[in-house]
């Protein structure tokens, strides 16, 4: 037997899920997040919505992967989330390091020769 959630709860995890994914989908249009960061960061308010709104999903969840507590499950969908979105981060971290690295090299390189052609035109 499911317990169902009581309506105040029903209403502020509502109100969370609907105003948080206003405020990404905003931001997303604007062109502050992709896609992916849109879905990703869409899944805080996704899952704790489902699991509240749909108990029976819930506790089912929780049956077949063999944990007692259906809130167990969603602490754990959250973690993978958190996980994935801050491997992404990182993977991106490091591309923006290599890139950065680059362009210093390219800079310096590019100082050096515009130093080397002002210094050619001031002997000749």
């Amino acid at each position: 037997m499911t317990a169902l959630p009581n309506p105040e709860t029903v209403v502020v995890i509502s109100a969370f899920a609907l105003i948080y994914m206003l405020v990404l989908l905003r931001k997303t249009l604007q062109g502050r997040f992709d896609l992916y960061d849109f879905l990703m960061l869409s899944m805080v308010a996704i899952i704790p919505a489902s699991f509240t709104l749909f108990p029976t999903l819930a506790y089912l969840v929780s049956h077949l992967t063999g944990v007692v507590f259906p809130f167990v499950v969603m602490f754990g969908a959250l973690f993978l989330v958190v996980f994935a979105f801050m491997h992404n981060m990182t993977a991106r971290l490091h591309r923006l390091e290599r890139q950065n690295c680059a362009l210093i090299q390219e800079q310096s390189l590019l100082a050096l020769e515009l130093q080397a052609k002002q210094n050619g035109q001031s002997s000749g």
